[in-house]
C-alpha cells in the first residue's frame, strides 16, 4: 500500500466521503488512490474555489472539509480562502503537494515553504516528510479542524512521500 491510498482511507475513516480539488503534478497517486477507494473527487477550475467548496461542504455537511491542490503556484491560489475560512471557523482541511525530500534546498521544481506562508492563516500547518504515523497525522488534522474554534488546517506532503510504500 503506497501513503497516497492510507491517507484517502484515513480522510474517509475521518468522515469525509468528498474531496475538493484541481489537480496538479504532486498529487496524482492521491487522485488514484480515490479513485481505487471510490472517493469522489470533484474538480474545480481554480484552487481557490476547491478551498470555497470544501468550506461549502463543511458548512452544509457539519463534516470537515477537504481540499486538494498541488505545489508551487497550486499553494498560492489555494491560500487566499484561509483567512475568510479562519474567521467564519470553517473546519477545512487544506492538503497540499509538495516537492520531493531528498531535494529540499535544491531549488527541485515548485519548492516553496509553504507552511511558513500557510501558518498565520491556519490553526495548524505541518509537512509531512516521512511515512511514519501518516495515518495518525490524517486523523490529527482533521480532529484540530473541528476541535476548539473551528478553522483551517494545512498538510503539505512531498511527492516522493505520498509514492512511498507502508506497512500500515
Amino acid at each position: 500500500m503506497r501513503v497516497a491510498d492510507l491517507i484517502i482511507s484515513s480522510i474517509a475513516e475521518a468522515g469525509t466521503n468528498t474531496i475538493f480539488s484541481l489537480s496538479g503534478n504532486q498529487i496524482m497517486s492521491l487522485y488514484d488512490a480515490a479513485y481505487d477507494q471510490d472517493m469522489t473527487i470533484i474538480h474545480a477550475r481554480h484552487e481557490a474555489g476547491a478551498v470555497f467548496m470544501a468550506d461549502g461542504f463543511a458548512r452544509s455537511s457539519h463534516r470537515t472539509g477537504v481540499a486538494l491542490c498541488t505545489a508551487g503556484p497550486g499553494f498560492t491560489n489555494a491560500i487566499g480562502p484561509l483567512y475568510a475560512l479562519m474567521a467564519s471557523e470553517s473546519p477545512v482541511v487544506l492538503i497540499t503537494g509538495d516537492s520531493p525530500v531528498h531535494m529540499d534546498g535544491r531549488r527541485p521544481f515548485q519548492e516553496l515553504n509553504q507552511t511558513a506562508i500557510s501558518a498565520p492563516l491556519v490553526k495548524e500547518s505541518w509537512r509531512l516528510t516521512n511515512s511514519n504515523n501518516i495515518d495518525a497525522a490524517i486523523r490529527e488534522a482533521m480532529h484540530v479542524a473541528r476541535s476548539g474554534r473551528h478553522g483551517p488546517v494545512h498538510l503539505a506532503i512531498p511527492e516522493d512521500v505520498l509514492n512511498e510504500s507502508t506497512q500500515s
